[in-house]
């Protein structure tokens, strides 16, 4: 069923409140067919549709009303906002009072902006505070310009140039795109931006998935990212004009192509491309800039085995979105690729040229991640034997061992290295019921 007749459905003979969130269409016919389709719903008075946008244009053509235009916020209020960002909700230190006029006066009385300043003054002390307000930030008139001066000095004062690539990697996908949690490090894990700094004491014997999550609560923390929960998981999405700067920063080596955008592109410097509208520009583009690509994210159009294997610097491939999708064997030449997304396809085949992908970090495939293994079934063959979990060190979640009947003596239950699995939170451990005809053991067991 589309997402319209489900629409249709819910509301249907239903007095309601309908609240439509950042609307930017300037369309006299999308919003007129939109509301004939909502009067179709139900005749009875009493519903009523609320529009929030920030274009003035779209506000004349929705309005059915005089439109009600926001005001500035109070410098109460302002302030209340930035010393919440800035301190936690702690007390900003009676010293740092006397910068407040100023630092409000720089808001402008927008909530972003507000928002922004304190996740920028977050933590730092007098002198930083004095000095990205007297030194940093220029006198702006339009409102829009003063919440993306704001914002491009959150990106430069974020406090190392990997957590800027972080943030800036985001632009990638569309405005308003949940991001999964575990999916967002896994990329930037791929692309190497994951690296120990060591600098940071507190980060050198951390694993690349805890120094990723270090990085998106700075980034939450600067107001650069927002935190969604929903049913118990936990994705991140960035603001309009926040994807607006991260994208400027990777326009030089990102690529989108889509119905508007076309594929034309001189530039030798694309190293990144997301494909959403696949046509004969777009191949030739593709052809071009195959020997330079290390992300390739494709939603539209397959990919054929020809095409794949001039792709041998590539480290991430995302094929994400098109459900009928196939993985070309020649994928196993890719030995640089390092993170694989296959999810959506309805194809359940995977070609075992997969496994000859020494550097593959991440596959993800109908939900299923190479770091989580529920169940392994022991067996005498190669490739199943128990001594193949030995280098498997990043293992998390839960796990299951079948038929340790045929692990032979204390030695082969030490090939497993369970004790250096960390990760593991359940670890369930099986052997036959009958037993008899194999001489196994219970080294597993102590």
């Amino acid at each position: 069923m589309s997402s319209s007749g489900k629409f249709g459905n819910n509301l249907w003979e239903k007095k309601y409140l309908l609240v439509l969130d950042d609307v930017w269409t300037e369309s006299h016919i999308y919003w007129d067919d939109f509301l004939h389709s909502l009067r179709g719903l139900n005749a009875t008075n009493g519903n009523w549709c609320v529009v929030t946008t920030r274009k003035q244009q779209t506000a004349s053509i929705l309005a059915t009303h005089d439109p009600y235009v926001l005001g500035k916020l109070s410098d109460d209020d302002c302030w209340s906002i930035l010393t919440e960002k800035a301190n936690a909700g702690g007390e900003i230190p009676e010293k740092l009072q006397v910068m407040k006029k100023e630092i409000i006066k720089k808001c402008g009385g927008l909530p972003l902006a507000a928002s922004a300043m304190g996740g920028l003054l977050r933590m730092k002390r007098k002198e930083g505070w004095k000095l990205i307000l007297m030194n940093k930030l220029s006198n702006l008139s339009g409102d829009e310009d003063r919440v993306m001066e704001i914002l491009k000095l959150s990106f430069d004062c974020l406090p190392s140039p990997a957590i800027k690539k972080c943030l800036a990697y985001c632009s990638m996908f569309p405005k308003d795109t949940e991001m999964k949690r575990d999916m967002l490090i896994e990329l930037w894990m791929a692309e190497g931006f994951l690296q120990v700094d060591l600098k940071n004491k507190t980060m050198v014997n951390k694993t690349m998935e805890e120094i990723g999550e270090y990085y998106l609560e700075i980034l939450l923390q600067s107001s650069l990212l927002e935190e969604i929960r929903k049913y118990r998981r936990r994705y991140y999405k960035m603001h309009d004009m926040v994807h607006d700067v991260s994208k400027s920063i990777m326009s030089k080596s990102t690529k989108v192509i889509n119905s508007e955008t076309g594929s034309e592109d001189n530039s030798n410097q694309v190293h990144c491309l997301v494909i959403d509208s696949f046509g004969e520009g777009t191949i030739n583009l593709f052809e071009c800039r195959s020997n330079l690509l290390h992300t390739l994210f494709l939603s539209e159009g397959s990919l054929f085995d020809d095409m794949l294997m001039k792709l041998k610097t590539l480290h991430v491939l995302n094929l994400s979105g098109e459900e009928n999708q196939n993985l070309p064997i020649s994928v196993g030449k890719l030995i640089h690729l390092r993170y694989i997304n296959f999810e959506d396809s309805t194809n359940e085949n995977l070609p075992e040229s997969v496994c000859k992908l020494y550097n593959l970090q991440t596959l993800r495939l109908n939900s299923f991640a190479l770091k989580t293994l529920e169940f392994f079934k022991v067996s005498r063959e190669k490739g199943r034997r128990i001594g193949e979990f030995g280098s498997l060190k990043n293992l998390k979640g839960k796990l299951e061992i079948r038929n340790l009947e045929l692990v032979k003596g204390k030695e082969g239950a030490e090939e497993a290295k369970l004790s250096e699995k960390a990760n593991l939170f359940r670890l369930e451990l099986k052997w036959a019921y009958n037993r008899e005809g194999d001489n196994y053991n219970d080294e597993f067991a102590r």
